[in-house]
């Protein structure tokens, strides 16, 4: 939704066309704009699935549905983040681009023909990926770089100050007193949380937030067994900043299993949210995020999987406040250039370049 509405922002003209859940017959693009906290005059279309059953075959046969939508009719691009893009070739109506957050070659080594054949046909303007990390992945197996843009995520705006830290504590009910540490991001096993759970053991002084839950899963199990451990439900976009602001240090769960284990990690959106909120950073040494957190300049890094590394690195910031207040003042600079916008303004470039490559 960030590209979206900061694509319409440049003035473009754009339609989301998305299908049309029983609980979305009413939504429009002012309820998208709110929940999302983006602004832009974007468009939507809804269309009903007119199929069921397994979710892979769905999303093709969803595709293939969207390729006879009218809505097409003189659109010049057609962009999706729909990975099966990745493996269709010249059967989309009109150009195409793709967007994508994982390394898809390298998680489906099947694949790898299918998107060589895809990144070659006329209609295929180009890939563009969340990370250098991703962007590899596809150059590995044979794609033109000159079809690969890299793009990070971002925020909506990096220029209006975050939350002070004492405000948002008493917004929220929370001691001003005690060493907080947070996580924001989905709670559940996938995310490397037991690696935070184990870091909150050998720092019950701290009082450790996960917000994020959004049921009763194992980590929220075994959280409750902890004092200094207090999960929070899933926030909104527009309540999510003042947990962030609340922090003495925003954590990365310091494991690499979401990024090499379980493939559902790259670079993610949280990583924004936390250099737009000018907090110090913990975070584990990984080669997608070292894009762009960078050793005691704008976060610390510590060995993946080391809990007694992570707490000495807790330990480091939260009685250094020099050095957090520099890793905080780096973030925010850092979170500068990481907008919607400027992710908007590359992809336009980017279109624009391949298209005269297309019609040449």
């Amino acid at each position: 939704m960030g590209t979206v509405a900061a694509l319409a922002r440049r003035g473009h003209e754009v339609t989301l066309l998305m299908p049309q859940g029983a609980q979305d017959a009413s939504l429009t693009p002012a309820d998208l704009r709110v929940y999302f906290q983006v602004e832009g005059d974007f468009a939507l279309v809804q269309r009903p699935s007119r199929w069921a059953g397994d979710a892979l075959v769905r999303t093709l046969l969803w595709l293939r549905q969207v390729f006879s939508d009218a809505e097409l009719n003189g659109a010049d691009l057609l962009y999706s983040r729909i990975p099966a893009m990745l493996g269709l070739g010249s059967l989309p109506p009109i150009p195409f681009a793709t967007d994508h957050y994982r390394p898809w070659p390298d998680d489906l080594p099947v694949i790898r023909p299918l998107v060589r054949w895809t990144a070659r046909q006329s209609k295929c303007l180009g890939f563009i990926v969340h990370s250098a990390y991703a962007g590899r992945a596809y150059e590995r197996v044979g794609v033109d770089p000159a079809k690969i843009l890299v793009a990070h995520n971002g925020v909506e705006s990096a220029d209006r100050p975050p939350p002070q830290k004492d405000a948002a504590r008493t917004a929220l009910g929370l001691p001003q007193d005690r060493a907080t540490a947070v996580y924001a991001g989905r709670v559940n096993a996938k995310k490397g949380l037991d690696q935070l759970l184990a870091l909150a053991d050998l720092r019950p002084d701290i009082l450790f937030l996960l917000v994020g839950s959004e049921g009763d899963g194992p980590i929220e199990a075994e959280a409750r067994s902890r004092i200094n451990v207090q999960i929070v439900p899933w926030q909104s976009p527009e309540a999510l900043p003042v947990w962030l602001a609340a922090a003495d240090v925003l954590l990365v769960p310091t494991s690499r299993d979401p990024l090499e284990r379980y493939g559902n990690c790259v670079m993610s959106l949280k990583l924004f949210s936390y250099l737009a909120a000018g907090r110090p950073i913990l975070a584990p040494e990984a080669p997608d995020t070292a894009e762009l957190l960078r050793h005691r300049h704008n976060a610390l890094l510590v060995p993946p999987g080391d809990p007694a590394a992570g707490a000495a690195a807790l330990d480091q910031i939260l009685s250094e406040p020099d050095l957090a207040r520099h890793l905080s003042e780096r973030a925010r600079q850092a979170a500068s250039d990481l907008t919607w916008d400027r992710r908007a303004e590359k992809i336009e470039a980017f279109i624009a370049t391949r298209q005269s490559s297309h019609r040449l």
